[in-house]
């Protein structure tokens, strides 16, 4: 139950006022993403920001009177760093725009229009997000050729490259093989005038097959030729591969002394069933995949049919384990023979299959996957003296450059679509519709709101609890809450589930009272034990404007009879600040009733102490977005420690989330924040019971 941490952005902000940037920063909260800003009014102020911070983008003001669009962009191009220029102006003709975006900048937008400038900070930012990835992957690719070297270099068996037919890289094994002294020799000569003259035509004919994926074949047995004229028996195994960049095709050939029939047996039980002899789960997944990324990249469109058996408990409890296993390799062996020899049939599950297949016709998958249910049903297996007959579902679903990215996403789908057509009956074939674009956003947050109202009126809400924990040796329990709702389908919801939806149906208000008299009757049972328990309960912008709300804590503490400091309050800094006054108002109604307050995903604001000198917290938890790939980000590392240590010195208790793994941790250690969680701790759960003396 991870949740995803949102991407940071690192925003500098350059025009005449604050006033502007408040506006930007506080507009990209509110649009769900996490922003880090600095400000600045003049070219001094932008070149010691570039060259102490690390930045992702630059708003530049047009209307500045004393800094000119140029000057921005020659000091991003001076500080050595990828850093995207936005420019805002009050007017954006259509000459400026052109002109602008020649100079340098990736856009111009109206200061007046803040929904087109969040959507451009959105689109840039994903941008540079993707450079940034290529880079890396750039460098990781420049590695692994590196290794690659290293091996084919020391390599026993025989490599060689070559490309049109000529070599073009061949390591010293293969030299040995032929007789070279060295690649001089080699290099430019033709793989075909190594071969003897009997095979030539057919090595030439492979080649070009090969070449053109017009053949499945990737082996040949040839009569090789040394430069002494003798004559060499050998397999030759061919692979496409890459050489400095350029398409090529990799020759291997296996050392004498090698296991080459062995590994190739290893490697069949290894990608097959045993009941079945089809391809296996593993084998099928590692295929979706390719499938996934082929599709993704426009190269082919995908299908895949998912077949399950029908009332399976009730065949095997008629003909035991042993008997179950002759029919599923029955219908293994009918759906191998209906399929074509580019398809791949694979035992997906227990008691089900799936055929993976690229087309081009939907009618003929569709067309196919009918004909199994009939075919299925119509066979007879044999069972000792007993005969036995199945039926099966099938559903079906296409991928292509819409589907999602995940490949447990789709075959979730696939199994949902054939378990609800088996609750119907089944013994029939379904086709996938996606679900996505069928509601309206609003209709899909009221069906998520009527699910969460259901659940309120039927008591199907669990409160999970995950322990925050000091790092500083201070004593004490301490533990964050969330729910889950389960829907009247079964299905869990989790709070990244519903969050969003919930609070713009105002449902949100009805779950946070829910929360804290679920947190009330938690710290109220664990003081009955001696244990004195604090309870954090994160809190949506409805509730905190709710001005009888502290009253209703108030009324609940008293007939509990807990101590309210046990009981913190948490609201979002970018509530807080859209909604200062009413948080101030219930910060000190809190403060009266004696309960804690702290400020939730705190940091990201153009200047986040400030919030602190109106509502003086006595907890802050640091921006999840500072998270990110921590242990390798020491501008994340250092902002978290800028947090701690300020925090620290106005009073305040640091609190950090997102504590992964161990690594993580070891850094948390060396930054001065207070306390820490995560599911490398503990996952949230339902009872209270986490060994603080552990750490």
């Amino acid at each position: 139950m991870t949740s995803e941490v949102d991407k940071l952005i690192r925003l500098l902000i350059i025009d005449e006022g604050l006033h502007k940037a408040e506006q930007i920063t506080s507009s990209l909260r509110a649009s769900g993403m996490h922003a880090r800003a600095e400000f600045a009014e003049d070219a001094d102020d932008m070149r010691g920001i570039l060259e102490s911070k690390v930045l992702d983008l630059v708003l530049f003001s047009m209307d500045l009177p004393d800094f000119e669009l140029k000057q921005a962009i020659q000091l991003i191009n001076e500080c050595g760093r990828h850093v995207v220029l936005i420019a805002i102006t009050r007017q954006p003709t259509a000459e400026l725009i052109v002109k602008s975006i020649h100079e340098g900048a990736q856009d111009v937008i109206s200061n007046e229009n803040l929904d087109h400038l969040i959507l451009v900070i959105k689109r840039e930012f994903y941008s540079l997000d993707q450079w940034r990835s290529s880079r890396r992957l750039d460098l990781q690719l420049q590695e692994s050729e590196k290794r690659c070297q290293s091996l084919l270099a020391n390599s026993k068996d025989a490599v060689a490259y070559v490309h049109e037919g000529m070599h073009i890289y061949a390591n010293q094994a293969y030299m040995e093989l032929f007789g070279n002294a060295d690649f001089d020799e080699l290099e430019g000569t033709p793989i075909i005038d190594m071969i003897d003259s009997s095979q030539q035509n057919e090595i030439k004919t492979f080649l070009r097959e090969f070449s053109q994926n017009e053949t499945n074949q990737s082996r040949l047995e040839l009569k090789l030729v040394h430069t002494s004229g003798e004559k060499l028996d050998a397999t030759l195994e061919f692979a496409p591969a890459s050489y400095d960049g350029e398409p090529c095709t990799q020759i291997l050939i296996r050392s004498a002394g090698d296991t080459a029939e062995l590994e190739e047996k290893i490697n069949y039980l290894h990608q097959h069933d045993q009941i079945t002899s089809l391809y296996n789960h593993q084998y099928l997944v590692e295929e979706l995949k390719k499938a996934l990324a082929l599709a993704g990249s426009g190269a082919h469109k995908y299908a895949t049919i998912y077949i399950a058996i029908d009332n399976f408990q009730s065949i095997r409890d008629s003909v035991g384990i042993s008997g179950c296993d002759i029919l599923i390799g029955n219908i293994a062996k009918i759906l191998k023979a209906l399929a074509s020899k580019n398809q791949i049939v694979a035992r997906f599950g227990a008691h089900s299959y799936s055929i993976l297949s690229a087309f081009k016709d939907k009618a003929v998958i569709e067309k196919q996957a009918a004909q199994i249910p009939s075919l299925i049903a119509r066979h007879v297996s044999q069972v000792g003296d007993q005969s036995i007959s199945a039926t099966c579902t099938v559903s079906v679903i296409y991928i292509d450059q819409n589907s999602p990215t995940n490949i447990n996403e789709i075959l979730a789908r696939v199994e949902k679509t054939c378990t609800e057509a088996q609750q119907a009956g089944g013994n029939q074939m379904v086709v996938y519709v996606p679900k996505a674009g069928e509601m309206t956003p609003d209709e899909e947050d009221n069906e998520i709101s009527e699910q969460i109202r259901d659940a309120l009126a039927n008591n199907r809400i669990e409160g999970l609890y995950q322990p925050i924990v000091s790092i500083k040796a201070q004593g004490g329990e301490r533990y964050i809450s969330s729910q889950t709702v389960t829907t009247s389908e079964g299905d869990k919801l989790f709070k990244a589930d519903y969050a969003a939806a919930a609070t713009r149906t105002k449902v949100s208000k009805m779950l946070d009272r829910w929360a804290i008299l679920h947190a009330i009757k938690k710290v109220s049972e664990t003081s009955k034990k001696s244990r004195k328990v604090q309870c954090f309960i994160p809190l949506c912008v409805d509730s905190i404007i709710d001005p009888s709300l502290t009253g209703w804590i108030a009324e609940n503490i008293t007939k509990s009879k807990i101590i309210a400091s046990l009981l913190i309050f948490m609201v979002d800094e970018g509530d807080a600040v859209s909604q200062l006054k009413a948080t101030k108002d219930f910060f000190k109604r809190l403060k009266e009733i004696k309960c804690q307050f702290a400020i939730d995903g705190f940091g990201t604001g153009l200047n986040p102490f400030q919030l602190v000198k109106h509502i003086k917290a006595d907890y802050v938890r640091v921006s999840a977005a500072y998270m990110e790939n921590l242990a390798q980000s020491p501008e994340n590392q250092e902002s978290i420690r800028e947090i701690a240590n300020q925090a620290a010195e106005m009073g305040i208790l640091s609190i950090t989330p997102g504590v992964e793994d161990a690594a993580i941790l070891s850094v948390l250690w060396t930054l001065n924040v207070d306390f820490v969680y995560g599911d490398f701790l503990q996952a949230p759960e339902k009872a209270l019971q986490y060994d603080f003396s552990s750490m």
